[in-house]
């Protein structure tokens, strides 16, 4: 038999630690260090660029990074990480604003509605938008 305890890292350190070795750290450790910065800042689109590098496969990270990839007008990643960010209203609704940004109205039309008909204020809010602009 093995035990063994896994010591959290206050904030502090793992702001720290995941400039220096993020491996340490777990997906909730890194997004409670992106919260503790100003949504939009370099270093909370940092945090989220290096929670997909640690976490791959994770759905949540995808999307993240997706939509830190659409602030940047960066498609081409945010395309890359949304083909593996699930099907919730959010990864639905960021699909829709990549569409807008490809010029696909019609495509980020039929996004909105999905994430909308699920419930996703946001996207009722870019569908009614996206309406007003006579898209």
């Amino acid at each position: 038999k093995v035990t063994y305890n896994v010591r959290n890292f206050n904030l502090e350190e793992a702001r720290r630690i995941i400039k220096e070795r993020p491996q340490k750290l777990s997906l909730q450790e890194m997004y409670r260090v992106a919260n503790s910065y100003e949504k939009g800042s370099d270093d909370f689109n940092q945090v989220f660029d290096v929670a997909v590098r640690m976490f791959p496969g994770d759905e949540l990270a995808n999307l993240n990074a997706a939509n830190v990839a659409l602030s940047r007008g960066d498609t081409v990643s945010a395309k890359a990480f949304l083909a593996k960010a699930g099907t919730t209203p959010e990864a639905l609704n960021a699909r829709g604003i990549l569409a807008i940004k490809e010029e696909n109205y019609s495509q980020a039309r039929q996004y909105f509605e999905q994430a909308a008909a699920k419930g996703l204020a946001e996207a009722k809010a870019n569908l009614k938008e996206l309406e007003n602009q006579g898209e």
